[in-house]
């Protein structure tokens, strides 16, 4: 228990201080973290008897630097080009006149680079969303903390990335706790025998608590009501994103994606859930703020 308690507190620092920098030093965090989720995926996918094309080890990256950059259609269309037709010509190449296997090799190739790249896009864009906020406090952290004023502070994007993650970690510690509390029907045994319908619905709960109470407390201007619909909404992505990569594991064989953090496994189990999240996150709270402005 001490050693995961540890483990949980350094976690929390290594997603949550470059987050408040922000610039540069988010965008880097994130790639190099979903490189190493990216790294547990292919070896999983070796595990049941493929050989997923690596290319997401430039892809990935390349999803940061288009979004520090300035995240435009230009830019998204390209480098998702770069994630999906990168392997598909290296497919080629590799065939050698044996194509056996190379469809499922291309496919898990781009896929690992889009399930790993569009979500560092996704959590660097949202960090650097334009805006202003009601509440000083936040804003007031967001200068103080900048990785360099000229690439501005934007305290809307920190205080909507706090946010969706916050809505995610508590959802998932909610779905936990009532689970262990109180669950009894089982959610998916198939996929994860441990999780319940009680502790979804716990989580989910959670998650539209601190959806109501976030956007008051950071200044969104944001109706509570349509923050808690925000949360539930997020707090059920991750949830199917924990089972998506529950069902991963449970066709590998394995009981964790790797052994990168000590006491949790890999970095995919800590990341699993803010996948989804992140990337519904992006598009929803962009589309709040057309409406409240």
């Amino acid at each position: 228990m001490r050693e995961r308690a540890i483990s949980s507190v350094g976690v929390v620092l290594v997603g949550l201080v470059p987050a408040l920098l922000g610039g540069p030093i988010f965008a880097a965090t994130m790639a190099a973290l979903c490189l190493v989720g990216y790294r547990e995926f292919l070896t999983m996918a070796g595990l049941i008897g493929t050989r997923p094309i690596a290319s997401g080890y430039l892809a990935v990256p390349a999803f940061a630097v288009v979004a520090v950059a300035g995240w435009d259609g230009q830019g998204a269309l390209g480098v998702v080009a770069l994630a999906v037709g990168l392997p598909l010509a290296i497919a080629v190449l590799r065939t050698g006149g044996q194509p056996d296997g190379t469809l499922v090799d291309w496919a898990l190739g781009a896929a690992g680079s889009l399930y790993l790249g569009v979500p560092v896009a996704a959590a660097v864009a949202m960090r650097q969303t334009p805006g202003e906020l009601d509440r000083a406090w936040l804003a007031d952290l967001a200068e103080a903390l900048s990785f360099d004023q000229a690439w501005g502070t934007h305290p809307r994007g920190l205080a909507w990335l706090l946010l969706v993650v916050l809505v995610t970690w508590i959802g998932d510690t909610g779905a936990y706790l009532v689970g262990r509390a109180v669950g009894r029907r089982p959610l998916l045994p198939s996929i994860s025998p441990n999780k319940t319908v009680e502790g979804a619905l716990g989580g989910l709960a959670g998650s539209a608590l601190v959806g109501g109470i976030g956007v008051a407390a950071f200044g969104l201007g944001v109706s509570p009501l349509l923050g808690a619909v925000l949360g539930a909404v997020l707090g059920a992505l991750g949830q199917m994103g924990d089972l998506a990569e529950s069902m991963m594991k449970r066709q590998a064989g394995v009981k964790d994606s790797g052994t990168f953090i000590r006491g949790h496994g890999g970095v995919l189990d800590r990341v699993d859930a803010l996948l989804i999240a992140l990337t519904a996150g992006w598009y929803a709270t962009t589309m709040l703020d057309r409406l409240v402005r």
